[in-house]
């Protein structure tokens, strides 16, 4: 089925309709608004409209409407007419197709679009209508030119005199008939898009399937917009849940699902019958035969019934029918029999919405038309029920409800006044609703309920009644199999009603609708019967659902499990799917692991290859990873004895071993048995989470944009998570904890916890991650975020802890008990410890020591010292003396050809060292981490599970860019590198560094020259005077441009000699001119080191005729000014100067120069513009604290900055 096609058809259709129903409600009289410009006047037998003479039927329907406009809205009466004519013209097409009747919509010849239906009314063939139908038709008849309007007419007689049509689609409203759309007949219109759908085959046609799958696409626009909704804080109303939570089951999983229920209880009964189980390839046999105290044993196979409350286009049902027509049909009964049996007997329905019911009715029908066609009459109907209304005849009951009753007692009547009242929101809350009804109750009603339905006739208020007991009856009774895919809905997402209701009635499962239908079905479902479900994997391990596992671990089986990833409904969520029995037993139960990661996505139709592989053979692996490369996707799925188990079998007994009890089922005895151990992280340390401050923007700061001054007496240092590392890093920021942080305890957002650990050593992880947890080390000095968790050391620290949280063990186990990317502390505390000692310690700390490096070689961090390139210098030997630093490849060549040797002048032998040396630290810390995993493998006993090996892609230094793994190797980026030189070099131009001395300078707000010279006296590069640095071209009239300071300082740092090469160098590693990057790329590589929060900042024209770049901590209330006099000024009048030489000679100017001339007559406009705002600016003398943070300090210039974002 081409189910990419079909969603184009339904969508399109959809709209199609839709513009056409909105047109004919226009033509019927109503505005935009709803409100109608003229009503039609009734007169004795009949009525006048617009001018035209109409039937007292098409009054009724025309008031009809209009109420409906008023109740609801034209938006939702034109959907709910397109969908009702959607509806019964694809059934239609469907009937055709399976040859029940005559093809009445196909056009009559090609390039004559009038359908049969016409074309054999012209002839005197028509179907059967009301005399003032037939009288006005005829009259139509005789112009040939008003196709649409005898169309119109036929359609709607067509409809009533079909009975399964008429049955299934004809009781909604029946204004519907007025609204049939204006274009339907049009080229491109709906009856044309029906007859060209050569993409649905026969075969298509006659699966349940296409119905369910123009269902889910033609609500699918409504789907999104209810999500987009959410986005936007919208709650669902009643009218949205349909479409918010509708999704089409594969059929695969469908057929899983009803032959593990029916089938199964069927063959329990009747172990001997094999033939049949040939035929139920989706069939999972049990580890053990079922005892016979286990079984739910049933006289007559009419006592077998099987619901699905939750059924939408009925494909779940459908699978219920063949399965149980078979039974009948293997038990003897004729088709009819077993037919009618399935429909009185067997088979229930209810959905929420009206159209569902209906799709799922005629599906039903349909078939039992396929197997035997005198049910085409719709003699009798399959009992699918959809919610009603609200009861408008309530004061009526007290009468009614006695009458019906026979009598009856108050206590009956009461019973049911208060069900029918809940019904009021019958619409909102569906099959979840909870009827208080005595069993003395239910039987009456059931009784009455059958002698009333052999009544031919009953009034309107009865037949109202009737409607909401069937309700009630379908809601109270029990099952031997309940089998649905449940409506998903988060509960942030519901509506107060629902919400409160649920909260109410369901709370174990309240989080989310799909768990709230899992306990109705467990509710619904006989002792002993069985119930299955598709849903989310949510429910599996998330602690929100622990008391829904405790009670289906404790009390009843998980027959088999389907754990599958993304790829059943094709959105960014994974799928379960799961068969339970309503008893308790000891057997181990089948699971089947299609995924190898939570959100890999794999078609549905591989996801069944390989469940029908693993139910065939046990020992299936498979390799996930070979699924899907960059060539696509694979379509072999052979066994590898590399790749992974994918069958599985459980006793869930040992669920409850597990902290939050998962349903751990891959889980073998030796890590169940780690938890038996009464020691866990938890009882080593104290696990803590951090705070909250209540406004981030306030008293949160990277720690660079602060006076260093000022951290330790206002500012502290914030741990506050961060990205993913190990061992060491994410030391970032600061927080206002002034006075005992008298601040952020006094502001009322704020949530100041564990207070007393504040300052204290520990390690920490960030909360939510990206699925792996990485732990990292800090000493005391540190306030910790909410956005951190982490364990504090109740003795000695205890470094055993850090590496095991480091390794696989612990990854696997937080795997187990919370697989989702939030890492709290109190999950991480049950991760159970086995004491070791200081053993790994040497590891451990040589780990932490070379992350620290990394860390520090940045200039991010407040340890930093100075550029590595720089450090390198006294690693570089001119003769290739004591190689002892460098990696095996470049030891090699420099014995080789000593003659290279290492000139600590040269960037690019500094580069070699640099790259030798971290190649060495990245190898060495890459092989601490496997010797680290080896050993907590070997001390848990998981050899048979973990293997030790660390992808290089998960060693976490040189992670600013220097380098990226491909194809499992180190492949290094020198621009990177030296961007990095850069920017230290602009840190000297600053004053911010010297090569003179290690680490900061100038750093506090005011400092200058002045500091400088006081901490660096007879400095080697003296840095600028003012702090600010033209990012000009170099042919620019600046002398402290940054291009040329640039090269001045890089002849001091390395060397006038080798200036040339150098810059050569760095220019060919760039891959563009030093002038070229100051200008162009600089300032965006300066915003992206520092998280936007530049500390060097950037005053530029609009397209960067004039930049400036100034040093923040050097700033005062002057330097715009400074920027005006010294640098914009100066520089118009330079560019002026060059305009009047070019202007001079203009008749002689090649075309270069008059391009050149034109250029810089536009840079003038623009400096002239901008120094119009800048000197608005300037004399403000806009002074600024460096506590308020590089946001807010930023904006305070407005445009004469260049933006931040």
């Amino acid at each position: 089925m081409d189910t990419g096609r079909l969603k184009r058809f339904a969508t399109e259709a959809r709209n199609i309709l839709m513009q056409g129903v909105v047109h004919r409600i226009q033509a019927l009289g109503f505005q935009a608004d709803g409100t109608p410009i003229e009503e039609p006047q009734l007169f004795a037998g009949g009525a006048t409209f617009m001018g035209d003479t109409v039937s007292e039927d098409f009054y009724n329907k025309w008031l009809s409407l209009k109420m409906a406009v008023i109740t609801h809205s034209l938006e939702e009466i034109a959907e709910e007419a397109a969908y009702t004519w959607f509806n019964r013209l694809v059934a239609i097409r469907i009937m055709v197709k399976n040859n029940l009747i005559a093809p009445i919509l196909q056009y009559e010849s090609e390039g004559v679009m009038v359908p049969l239906l016409v074309s054999e009314a012209r002839q005197g063939r028509m179907p059967s209508m009301s005399a003032d139908e037939q009288h006005k038709l005829l009259a139509l008849l005789e112009d040939d030119s008003k196709t649409a309007d005898q169309f119109r007419i036929l359609i709607v007689a067509f409809c009533h005199a079909n009975p399964v049509i008429n049955c299934c689609f004809g009781h909604i409203s029946d204004y519907t008939e007025l609204l049939l759309p204006t274009n339907i007949l049009a080229e491109g219109g709906f009856i044309d898009m029906l007859n060209n759908t050569e993409f649905i085959t026969d075969d298509d046609y006659k699966t349940p399937e296409l119905i369910g799958w123009l269902y889910q696409y033609y609500i699918s626009e409504k789907k999104d917009d209810v999500f987009a909704s959410f986005k936007k804080g919208k709650k669902a109303e009643a009218k949205d849940i349909p479409a918010a939570t509708q999704i089409f089951t594969p059929n695969w999983i469908v057929k899983y699902m009803v032959q593990n229920t029916v089938g199964r209880i069927y063959l329990d009964n009747n172990p001997y019958e094999k033939e049949i189980q040939k035929k139920w390839k989706y069939l999972v046999e049990p580890t053990e035969p079922t005892p016979q105290e286990n079984i739910l044993h049933y006289n007559d196979l009419t006592e077998l019934k099987f619901a699905d409350l939750a059924c939408g286009s009925g494909h779940i049902l459908n699978e219920g029918f063949d399965i149980l027509y078979d039974l009948y049909q293997l038990e003897g009964y004729s088709r009819r029999e077993a037919i009618e049996n399935i429909f009185k007997y067997n088979l229930t329905g209810v959905d929420i919405d009206t159209r569902a019911k209906q799709l799922a009715q005629y599906a039903l029908l349909l078939k039992a038309c396929q197997k035997d066609s005198s049910f085409a009459d719709a003699h009798l109907m399959p009992r699918v029920l959809d919610m009603p209304e609200p009861y408008h005849h309530k004061e009526q009951l007290l009468e009614l409800l006695p009458h019906f009753l026979i009598g009856g007692n108050q206590k009956m009547v009461q019973e049911i006044t208060d069900a029918i009242e809940l019904m009021d929101q019958a619409k909102n809350l569906g099959s979840i609703m909870k009827f208080n009804i005595s069993e003395q109750t239910r039987n009456a009603i059931a009784m009455r309920m059958e002698e009333y339905d052999h009544e031919k006739s009953a009034s309107y208020e009865f037949e109202q009644l009737k409607i909401r007991l069937r309700i009630i009856l379908a809601l109270t009774d029990k099952y031997a199999a309940v089998v649905m895919n449940p409506p998903y809905m988060g509960g942030s997402n519901m509506n107060t009603a629902l919400s409160d209701y649920v909260k109410r009635k369901y709370s174990d499962g309240k989080a989310d609708l799909m768990t709230v239908f899992m306990m109705v079905s467990e509710e619904k479902t006989q002792d002993k019967g069985k119930y299955a479900m598709i849903n989310l994997p949510s429910w599996l391990f998330l602690s929100t659902f622990e008391n829904i596992r405790l009670t289906i671990v404790r009390n009843y089986h998980i027959d088999s499990l389907l754990h599958m990833g993304r790829g059943i409904f094709g959105i960014d969520w994974g799928s379960v799917a799961f068969t339970i029995s309503k008893h308790k037993s000891s057997s181990a139960g089948s699971y089947f692991r299609l995924h190898k990661r939570n959100f890999q996505h794999i078609y549905y139709y591989h996801i069944e290859k390989l469940f029908l592989k693993a139910l065939q053979n046990h020992s299936f692996r498979y390799n996930f990873d070979e699924y899907r490369d960059d060539t696509g996707v694979s379509s072999s799925f052979e066994h590898n004895e590399d790749g992974l188990p994918l069958y599985f079998e459980s006793i869930q007994s040992s669920f409850t071993i597990i902290p939050g009890c998962p349903i751990g089922y891959w889980v073998n005895e030796t890590v169940v048995n780690l938890f038996k151990s009464k020691m866990k992280i938890s009882t080593e340390t104290y696990p803590k989470f951090g705070m909250s401050n209540g406004d981030g923007t306030l008293y949160t700061r990277n720690w660079y944009e602060l006076s260093p001054r000022k951290i330790g007496s206002k500012w502290f240092k914030y741990d506050k998570g961060g990205p993913f590392r190990r061992w060491y890093g994410n030391r970032d920021f600061c927080v206002n904890w002034e006075n005992d942080g008298f601040e952020i305890k006094n502001n009322q957002k704020s949530a100041v916890r564990n207070a007393e650990f504040f300052f204290k050593p520990h390690y920490s992880w960030t909360l939510v991650g990206s699925g792996k947890i990485s732990v990292r080390y800090f000493e005391k000095d540190f306030i910790l975020d909410t956005a951190s968790n982490c364990v504090y050391f109740k003795r000695e620290e205890p470094k055993y802890i850090l590496g095991l949280l480091n390794s696989k063990v612990s990854q696997m186990i937080l795997n187990l008990i919370n697989p989702t990317i939030n890492n709290s502390c109190g999950v991480v505390g049950n991760i159970p410890v086995i004491n070791i000692g200081n053993m790994l310690d040497p590891l451990i700390d040589n780990n932490i020591a070379i992350s620290k490096t990394d860390w520090d070689t940045h200039e991010t961090s407040w340890d930093f010292d100075k550029n590595e390139l720089i450090r390198m210098q006294r690693n570089c030997m001119k003769n290739g003396t004591d190689a002892d630093f460098l990696n095996d490849e470049d030891r090699e060549e420099l014995l080789k050809n000593p003659e290279i040797g290492f000139n600590e002048h040269l960037v690019e032998h500094c580069l070699r060292c640099y790259k030798s040396e971290w190649t060495r630290k990245f190898n060495q810390l890459h092989s601490n981490e496997e010797e680290l995993n080896r050993q907590f493998i070997e001390i848990y006993g998981l050899q048979d599970e973990l293997t030790p090996d660390v992808p290089l892609d998960e060693i976490t230094i040189l992670q600013q860019g220097e380098i990226s793994i491909e194809d499992n190797k180190i492949v290094w980026h020198p621009d990177v590198i030296m961007k990095q030189l850069i920017s230290y070099a602009v840190g000297c131009m600053m004053g911010r560094y010297s090569l003179d001395k290690p680490g900061l300078i100038l750093a506090n707000q005011g400092d200058g020259l002045k500091q400088f010279n006081e901490l660096v006296p007879g400095c080697k590069y003296e840095p600028d005077d003012d702090g600010i640095i033209p990012l000009m071209p170099a042919q620019s009239d600046f002398a402290d441009n940054a291009t040329v300071r640039f090269k001045q300082w890089l002849a001091v740092a390395f060397g006038e000699d080798t200036l040339v090469d150098n810059l050569n160098f760095i220019e060919a590693s760039l891959g563009k001119s030093i002038d070229d990057y100051f200008v162009k790329d600089f300032w965006k590589d300066h915003k992206k080191m520092y998280q936007n929060r530049p500390i060097y900042w950037l005053f530029s024209s609009k397209k960067g005729a004039f930049q400036c770049l100034t040093y923040m901590h050097r700033m005062d209330a002057y330097t715009a000014e400074r920027v005006r006099t010294k640098y914009l000024l100066p520089h118009i009048e330079w560019l002026l100067q060059k305009q009047n030489e070019l202007t001079e000679n203009l008749a002689n100017l090649t075309s270069q120069e008059r391009r050149q001339l034109d250029n810089i007559t536009k840079q003038i406009q623009e400096c002239r513009e901008y120094h119009d705002r800048l000197h608005v600016v300037a004399d403000h003398q806009i002074g600024f604290d460096l506590d308020d943070g590089v946001v807010v300090n930023y904006a305070k210039f407005g445009d004469v900055l260049s933006p931040l974002k």
